[in-house]
């Protein structure tokens, strides 16, 4: 991440966040995510309801937030990034993210730079090609 000139990266359910932690989930419409800062360790936000079976395959010892219906997991995704140090510069923001969870972040925390997370992910092994029929298709 240094190499990139990045604080952290915020992921959201899909390749890097399952190739990087080993945790497969898949998206609903309440937000779960983890930031992983370029210092310390990560830094889970998921909500109260999917507690029990989270902590079922995050590892033991990581930094989990919990969030209510009436709690904002945004705020616990830039409560992360300032605990972890991170409160200027630049954050990576996953291809797979989706743009309300990546608008509310920065509404939250506007003295960051967020850019794609694209080449960190790449550099890290990461295969961001789309599963097998659900790309492009025929030359499309």
């Amino acid at each position: 991440m240094n190499e990139f000139g990045l604080g952290a990266i915020v992921l959201e359910p899909g390749p890097a966040m399952q190739y990087l932690t080993g945790v497969r989930w898949g998206k609903s419409e309440r937000t779960f995510a983890v930031v992983i800062p370029a210092k310390g360790g990560p830094v889970w936000v998921l909500p109260g309801f999917e507690e029990m079976r989270a902590r079922e395959l995050i590892r033991p010892g990581d930094d989990i937030r919990i969030w209510q219906e009436d709690d904002s997991p945004f705020a616990n995704i830039v409560q992360g990034l300032k605990e972890r140090g991170v409160t200027t510069g630049r954050v990576g923001i996953d291809e797979n993210a989706r743009f309300f969870v990546f608008d509310n972040v920065r509404k939250l925390a506007p003295k960051l730079e967020y850019v794609t997370a694209t080449q960190v992910l790449k550099a890290a092994g990461v295969d961001l090609a789309p599963p097998a029929g659900r790309g492009r298709r025929g030359g499309q």
